[in-house]
């Protein structure tokens, strides 16, 4: 069985013909481009809601600038505990903080608590010179999850 030239003239053309058109379609696809914003979030981050208007923050300075009083007002029931960070530059030692934990009982809708701005050991405490504001973060936790308040404070 021989094939003639006709034959093959058309047999190579025909793949020839679908080469070209593979290569047109293979060339001709544009590749995806990435809008800045479409980036996916990774669940490494996870947004925790503010606390609601009715809870009152204050932090009230005592003491000659020495300790100051943190004051909560309608907290929602169901909370457990509150988490505190207070942050605050001094002039001598830089960035320093008091962090804690306050451990509510059931029903309790009030709390306050004297933090010393310093650091005290054996009967003795060395006060920081704080200048600026004082950060204070809070994180309610509860019955409802866990959410925040954050707040810069100028004493």
């Amino acid at each position: 069985m021989k094939l003639d030239k006709k034959k093959l003239m058309l047999i190579a053309g025909a793949v020839l013909t679908i080469l070209i058109i593979g290569a047109v379609l293979i060339s001709s696809r544009k590749p995806e481009i990435k809008k800045p914003g479409n980036e996916e979030l990774l669940p490494t981050e996870v947004i925790i809601p503010t606390i609601d208007k009715s809870v009152k923050v204050s932090l009230i300075s005592s003491s000659l600038g020495k300790e100051v009083t943190l004051q909560i007002k309608g907290i929602p029931s169901g909370t457990e505990t509150i988490d505190y960070e207070l942050s605050y530059q001094t002039a001598q030692q830089g960035l320093q903080g008091v962090i804690g934990t306050l451990q509510l009982k059931p029903a309790e809708s009030e709390v306050d608590k004297t933090l010393t701005l310093g650091t005290c050991s054996s009967g003795t405490c060395v006060y920081h010179q704080v200048t600026g504001k004082i950060r204070l973060n809070l994180r309610f936790t509860g019955e409802y999850g866990d959410k925040v308040f954050e707040k810069e404070y100028q004493i």
